[in-house]
């Protein structure tokens, strides 16, 4: 149903994960020198120790250009509806969902910081805009398309630790998206373990290589108000008015048939300027997803980085790094 689905994930949800701190970079004697000789960084806390066992450590600071695209399926249950002051009454025994998907393209802005050689904060800032196709089977069967575009901020943290090249790293995050239909911001919670590899390409450039997998949650409880226009197009008109005719609808509660014969009655009287009062629980059809990625660094000061999901939940996400001394 349009516009119900406004609650679906920016998601992007999946932006927001950062690349492990490389955990081993072996220094050569001469290396290690030159990197002590000039080091005079504040952060990370405890970096020059780090360089002094003879393992190098990333500029701290950076400035993060994030795409994000993914495609997954979401589950919608629990549909309560009303019109004007009136509360929503539970529709989940009459109204039923079959499969429905958003896309999501979006970018933002993430700036992190290494406070420790193993831990890693950051903040970030972005706008999203999805594609959802929903599919209503009963009472009537409908299909229909709604976009939506949504701004979303956030914050987390990354623990990486390794033991020679090959390291292992978990990051978590929060955040909160604004969408225009909603009485409040869609919170989204993201999770993610990743274990991989770093080598050597030339004499100054890095290549990290991983697999992993990652969760994600957001709400699963919505209310909002749309304009009826939007959720039932005019070409269904025939299929609404004959819902009363159904067996079905003679066996719901009298409270729940005065409500739909209410919602008919303004799609039919009032169709161009009723509100639609809802409440809906829903959430992603699979949590988890698989996770494939690489990190090329150019230099200490910039990176470049791409990470594909899998199975379940589709994503792709593209992300430069610049890196600075602090």
């Amino acid at each position: 149903m349009k516009k119900l689905i406004l609650l679906l994930p920016i998601l992007f949800l999946f932006s927001t994960v950062i690349s492990a701190q490389n955990p081993d970079f072996e220094l050569t004697p001469a290396e290690k020198d030159s990197l002590l000789k000039n080091y005079d960084q504040i952060f990370p806390f405890w970096g020059k120790g780090v360089i002094e066992k003879g393992f190098d450590i990333p500029y701290p600071f950076g400035i993060n250009a994030n795409y994000v695209f993914m495609d997954q399926g979401i589950k919608i249950d629990n549909l309560g509806l009303s019109f004007g002051d009136n509360q929503t009454v539970p529709m989940g025994d009459f109204i039923k969902f079959g499969d429905s998907r958003t896309k999501v393209n979006t970018v933002n802005a993430r700036f992190d910081l290494w406070v420790l050689p193993f831990l890693n904060l950051y903040g970030m800032i972005g706008q999203g805009w999805s594609s959802t196709t929903v599919n209503l089977t009963d009472p009537i069967g409908l299909k229909t398309t709604v976009d939506q575009k949504g701004t979303y901020y956030g914050f987390g943290s990354t623990v990486a630790v390794g033991y020679k090249k090959t390291w292992i790293s978990l990051d978590g995050n929060i955040s909160w998206t604004d969408l225009e239909k909603l009485e409040k911001p869609v919170q989204v919670i993201v999770a993610g373990i990743r274990v991989g590899r770093t080598f050597r390409v030339l004499k100054t450039h890095r290549l990290a290589i991983w697999v992993g997998t990652m969760f994600q949650k957001f709400d699963t409880g919505t209310n909002g108000t749309v304009m009826l226009s939007e959720v039932l197009p005019g070409t269904i008109r025939d299929k609404i008015n004959d819902i009363p005719n159904k067996p079905e609808f003679q066996e719901l509660p009298q409270r729940v048939k005065d409500a739909i014969l209410g919602i008919i009655d303004d799609y039919n009287n009032r169709y161009d300027n009723a509100k639609l009062n809802y409440s809906i629980d829903k959430g992603p059809q699979a949590p988890w997803n698989l996770l494939i990625g690489m990190n090329y660094e150019f230099s200490k000061a910039w990176q470049l980085r791409g990470e594909f999901g899998l199975i379940e939940r589709w994503s792709l996400l593209i992300n430069l790094n610049y890196r600075l001394p602090l």
